[in-house]
């Protein structure tokens, strides 16, 4: 059963989309190699892209567009351009991941490319029951102290009466990670170099038996803090370079890089309210963001950018609450209506931290002494109204469709361009105002039981959003009119699915293809000094996805999955279509594994990721880089001790490949000091039990 694609409980074969259900034994598995939801994603995922080097999601496009982020039903994306999202919760809080592909004019929020949906651990069917595990983690490359890591982990559940309840905390320990050369990985701002900690609440009641009351809390703090940096000098070295580490010492910071993020989630549930089931919802997210120092003293030539800070921070601070209230209506066994009413307020600022040049490199004092503009203070309210019909025709055919309404407003004070914004000068003095777009986007799908096992299915679905802001105003020219501005206009797009899936004892497969296009979307064009600029353009976006899994004999299973996507956007809005940057579009990629239950208890698992070339960016002029392609392999065993122990042994880059993943193959320029290669291999040892 799955409730993200339709946001009522349906079974995976009569939902007309296609859909990704990741579960807690695959989240605990995955995790075992990298606690990074980017790597974890970026694997199981078909249609996202592949992983990181960053954990940042600027690459990982979900069909080439972004996607929707959820943390049970609460956004995490904001309208900035940090694409930071996925480090807001650490995989041992959560049960299931249903991820959605394509737009959805059900949920809407901007989810053009389509929904991830984390949901959190629940309480424990009966009784009292702990959990606890220790992790350690190490380089095998270069055998340093400071590649050695651990994790502890540790949570309780249970139900007493009418009340149930879980608590949940983890903490990961600071550790390099060096490459398969055995040289330090530079830290990135997020996912090395860093203390993970991760608390998650929640209670629930049962206050008959047709209402039920939650409420949950989770917080996530990522401090990456560190005495090294990447190294500018390489920026002096002809051709392209990896991203070198440069040990400075203890750093004392006005405002420490760290990232800490907030859900807190109320929901009540009625099953009969005048026979329909109600669901409401109410929730409270906030992001607080203060990134590593940036030091482009020798990136322009003197003169250049005269307001801008050559020694800074960048900064998020951004707050959301919203509300989501829907009613599942039945008319009869075979036809229902979904309606509600959904409402999201956010209210974001990413100034920069103009730092003391003479404070730092006397004192190594990152001291602030003035707060210029990245993306000047502004707040965005969604309002989205739908209904969505579902009729069950037969035994065999299923049709459901829908309308929504959106309507979408953002305020903007009045403020000063980015200091970036002006090479010759002072950046523009910009008048604020309000910019409002709103639309009726409607999605129909079909399905077809050709058998009891194989379900067929089509599906148009609409979606809508405005551009990221933060992407945008800081480089406004001067005079511009916000309310009347091009840059602003918001994107409708079409997207179109065909697919089947089969569901057997000894095998699981699904098989779609998809074409969505809209008249103005967002391409990016990488300069050559490692910049993007924003196109408003014509845009599309193709590609087939495959997944399989079979066991052929007792103890034996083989799966993989196929991602294959391109796009294009027209530029002069003539008929002559460019290729999509590979920042959009990442190129083919292609999993598979082998997993033996070797004697009773234990499992031992080889899996494979190959990430394919691509240069029709390079070829178009959009990039100025190719994608080179890359292959590496992971092993996992796991063994089961008595009747509540588990011991798990995963090696991450088994045959220790030197490659630099999709998003560090796109710096270049003065963002080669980002170029950072992957990590080599490592080994990782857990011990869980259940007592």
């Amino acid at each position: 059963m799955v409730v993200t694609a339709t946001r009522t409980e349906e079974d995976i074969l009569n939902v007309p989309r296609s859909v990704t259900v990741i579960e807690r034994e695959e989240i605990e598995e995955a995790s075992l190699l990298s606690n990074n939801l980017s790597t974890i994603l970026g694997t199981l995922v078909p249609g996202f892209g592949p992983p990181t080097a960053t954990g940042s999601t600027r690459a990982q496009s979900l069909r080439g567009r972004p996607a929707l982020i959820l943390i049970d039903g609460i956004p995490q994306n904001t309208n900035t351009s940090f694409s930071t999202e996925l480090f807001a919760i650490d995989p041992s809080a959560i049960e299931r991941i249903e991820v959605v592909r394509g737009p959805s004019a059900i949920y809407g929020n901007g989810a053009t490319g389509g929904i991830i949906n984390i949901i959190t651990r629940r309480p424990a069917e009966e009784g009292f029951v702990s959990e606890a595990s220790l992790s350690l983690i190490s380089d095998l490359v270069n055998l340093e102290e400071e590649g050695f890591g651990y994790g502890l982990q540790y949570g309780f559940s249970g139900r007493e009466g009418n009340v149930d309840f879980r608590v949940g905390a983890s903490f990961d320990a600071e550790r390099a990670s060096f490459d398969a050369e055995g040289d330090r990985i530079p830290p990135n701002g997020l996912s090395n170099d860093n203390r993970l900690l991760n608390f998650l609440a929640r209670v629930g009641v049962e206050i008959t038996d047709e209402q039920r009351l939650e409420l949950s809390y989770n917080i996530f703090n990522n401090d990456f803090d560190s005495n090294f940096i990447s190294d500018r000098s390489i920026l002096q070295i002809p051709d392209l370079q990896k991203a070198r580490a440069l040990e400075v010492g203890n750093i004392i910071f006005d405002e420490s890089p760290q990232q800490t993020v907030q859900n807190l989630n109320f929901t009540y549930r009625h099953d009969n309210i005048f026979g329909s089931q109600l669901n409401a919802q109410a929730y409270y997210r906030t992001t607080d963001l203060t990134q590593t120092i940036n030091d482009i003293r020798a990136t322009f030539p003197p003169g250049a950018f005269p307001d801008a800070p050559r020694l800074f921070q960048t900064n998020l601070d951004s707050t959301s609450f919203g509300t989501r209230l829907q009613l599942d209506t039945p008319f009869s066994e075979s036809l229902s209506l979904l309606w509600g009413i959904d409402y999201n307020s956010e209210e974001n600022e990413a100034p920069f931290n103009a730092l003391d040049l003479d404070a730092f490199d006397q004192r190594r004092e990152a001291r602030i002494i003035g707060n210029p503009t990245q993306t000047p203070f502004y707040s965005l309210d969604s309002l989205g109204l739908f209904a969505q019909l579902n009729w069950d025709v037969s035994d065999r055919w299923l049709i459901s469709g829908g309308l929504r309404y959106e309507n979408i407003t953002a305020d903007i004070d009045d403020y000063t361009a980015s200091p970036f914004s002006n090479i010759a000068g002072s950046p523009p003095q910009i008048e604020g105002g309000r910019v409002n777009a709103d639309d009726v986007v409607f999605n129909v799908g079909l399905v077809y039981a050709a058998t009891p096992n194989v379900g067929l299915f089509a599906n148009f679905a609409q979606g809508f959003s405005i551009p990221r802001l933060s992407t945008v105003l800081g480089f406004l020219p001067a005079g511009t009119n916000i309310e009347d501005s091009f840059s602003l206009e918001p994107q409708k797009v079409n997207n179109y699915e065909i697919g089947v899936r089969g569901i057997w004892d000894d095998l699981q497969l699904s098989l779609a293809g998809f074409f969505n296009e809209s008249e103005l979307g967002s391409a990016l064009i990488v300069d050559p000094t490692g910049f993007t600029d924003v196109v408003r353009a014509p845009q599309r976006n193709y590609g087939v996805e495959l997944t399989a899994d079979w066991s052929p004999v007792e103890r034996w299973q083989i799966g993989g999955a196929l991602t294959w996507n391109e796009g294009e956007f027209d530029a002069q809005d003539d008929g002559s279509y460019l290729a999509l940057s590979s920042v959009e579009v990442q190129p083919l990629s292609f999993t598979l594994y082998v997993e033996n239950e070797t004697l009773p208890g234990w499992r031992n698992r080889l899996q494979a990721l190959t990430v394919g070339s691509r240069d029709r960016a390079f070829e178009d002029g959009v990039d100025q880089f190719n994608i080179d392609g890359y292959t590496t392999l992971d092993l996992i065993s796991s063994l089961r001790l008595g009747s509540s122990g588990r011991l798990e042994l995963g090696i991450q880059n088994l045959l220790n490949e030197q490659y630099f993943p999709v998003d560090s193959q796109e710096r270049i320029g003065i963002q080669e000091i980002r170029r950072y290669a992957a990590e080599g291999r490592t080994i990782s040892l857990r011990y869980t039990t259940t007592f």
